[in-house]
């Protein structure tokens, strides 16, 4: 079979009663040559099934439930500029929607500039201290909403609150990318993004209490919302320096102690795994190198990653700014609109994780995530085409619907995750894509303005033409893929057996461009 790095290796499985054991026995690589630097990694050891599922059960418990607070308060931080719209924002500082939509551009371009160079600096500092820096930096940032007085001050703020918000998710992907499985990652992401619909569910209902503050000490009520998620995310980032470990191989921290998560057997298990899952893996503390920036620029297939990134996640700007707003609209009062926001990303929430477990069993993760997509497509429709004398409850059932959309961005980005190799491309295209994903917000800011407000006719057929590009462009990869898959495995069959030795001790192609290396659909 061929290795996700494109070297060859054979894989064994023995049943032995009710116990499956694993064996993989690689042939020389150049990939392998940091290997024998790291102890955790056996290439003759052997596990069962069992034992490597206690070992991801634990990192699950101990790692991904953290990272999803984490990313949980990441996403409070960013939705309450939305409830906070809702409560008047704009007009308390003296200016209107259009101003919001101009501090959400500002966000995104800053947002975006400082994404690119981010896992760089994650290869330098690493993960596990990068993560807890970020959070504590926002989080001052956060509650320091508060001294907002003006359009100028409110962009100050929102510049500042893009620059230390801007390497959490990648490096939070680098970092996940280093304990699971290239499938595995499939539902975990899925998780990652979907808790970030579950906070935005839960800022509305905070607001909904929050906002009953108005006039205490002075501050507005979305005042008062910055303040409290601003030292909320304060006591998780200190807490973060604390508890999160290096890696795998090494799950020793102040909170845990010297001995770390692992028995000695359960840390090469949990090394050596991902080593056979991926072997580029091994290169995982190595820093990027120009020539990785040159794999990622010239390949096409990350390009196209990088605009379906880009198209599918423009819409969330508007919608998402906008939600709140919008249900008002209808004739709901500013604390019940906050509230009806909520079913809409717990809707989302369940459907995306129910797709991604799906696709982690059978695959075909690019249709999978076009499907989700056009979800959104026929929701913009229905926003366009629903009569005009439609009571406020059809109106918030056909928005509650499109705000439904299950996201499919972490199904795609673990899909291109797994589909690139080495590991500097696959950590700079980590970094570019949540850089596309967010300097989408520029055009998107803009694509709800306020002379087309409340229906947003206009905004809503922009937005159905960009899904349903989107979901285009994912079913155009998903063939591209399974057609260059074909086309590898045909060539690769017709040369003789000496052929293909000599072209594994010669080619010059490296990670997913190499002829034996296989895409994941």
């Amino acid at each position: 079979m061929s290795y996700k790095d494109g070297s060859v290796v054979n894989e064994k499985i023995e049943v032995a009663g009710e116990k499956q054991a694993w064996k993989a026995e690689s042939q020389k690589s150049s990939d392998l040559e940091s290997i024998g630097s790291d102890d955790s990694y056996d290439p003759t050891l052997e596990w069962t099934k069992e034992e490597e599922q206690k070992i991801v059960t634990k990192m699950d418990i101990r790692l991904m439930s953290f990272v999803l607070l984490m990313t949980f308060v990441l996403n409070m931080d960013r939705t309450n500029i939305s409830n906070a719209v809702s409560d008047n924002l704009a007009a308390n500082l003296g200016f209107n929607n259009d101003g919001v939509n101009t501090g959400v551009l500002l966000h995104s371009v800053l947002f975006t500039v400082v994404t690119l160079p981010n896992n760089a600096v994650v290869k330098r500092i690493g993960a596990h201290l990068w993560i807890p820096i970020l959070m504590t930096s926002w989080a001052i940032v956060t509650w320091a909403h508060i001294f907002i007085t003006d359009f100028s001050t409110f962009l100050a703020v929102r510049a500042f609150i893009a620059i230390t918000e801007a390497g959490f998710i990648p490096s939070c992907l680098a970092y996940l990318t280093g304990f699971y499985t290239s499938r595995e990652l499939l539902t975990r992401l899925a998780w990652f993004w979907g808790i970030q619909s579950f906070a935005s569910a839960f800022s509305g209902l905070i607001s909904f209490g929050v906002f009953r503050l108005a006039g205490i000490g002075g501050l507005y009520g979305w005042k008062w919302l910055f303040l409290i998620d601003g030292i909320f995310t304060q006591i998780v980032g200190v807490i973060a320096f604390l508890y999160l470990p290096v890696g795998p191989s090494n799950t020793s921290t102040v909170l845990w102690g010297k001995k770390g998560w692992f028995s000695e057997r359960e840390r090469k298990i949990a090394v050596t795994r991902l080593i056979r899952d991926d072997q580029t893996k091994t290169q995982q503390t190595q820093r990027v190198q120009w020539s990785d920036v040159k794999l990622a620029l010239v390949d096409t297939k990350v390009w196209t990653h990088m605009i379906i990134a880009f198209l599918g996640v423009m819409p969330l700007s508007p919608i998402g700014t906008y939600l709140p707003t919008m249900i008002r609209s209808y004739g709901f009062d500013v604390t019940i609109a906050n509230l009806l926001t909520a079913p809409s990303y717990i809707i989302g929430l369940v459907i995306s994780i129910a797709i991604a477990r799906l696709s982690e069993r059978i695959g075909y993760m690019g249709l999978f995530a076009a499907a989700q997509v056009l979800w959104g497509s026929v929701g913009y429709l229905a926003l366009i085409f629903v009569p005009e004398n439609t009571g406020r409850w059809g109106m918030y059932a056909v928005v509650l619907f499109t705000a439904s959309t299950p996201f499919f961005h972490g199904m795609h980005i673990a899909w291109m995750s797994a589909n690139l190799s080495p590991i500097g491309k696959r950590t700079l295209s980590l970094g570019a894509i949540i850089g596309f994903a967010n300097i989408c917000g520029v055009p998107g800011s803009q694509i709800y303005q306020t002379n087309d407000a409340p229906r947003y006719r206009r905004g809503n057929w922009v937005l159905f033409g960009i899904s349903t590009a989107c979901a285009a462009l994912l079913i155009f990869q998903h063939f591209r893929y399974k057609y260059t898959n074909a086309h590898r495995e045909r060539v690769w069959n017709a040369m003789t057996e000496d052929e293909q030795k000599n072209y594994l001790a010669t080619t010059k192609q490296q990670g997913s461009n190499r002829l034996d290396y296989r895409f994941d659909i």
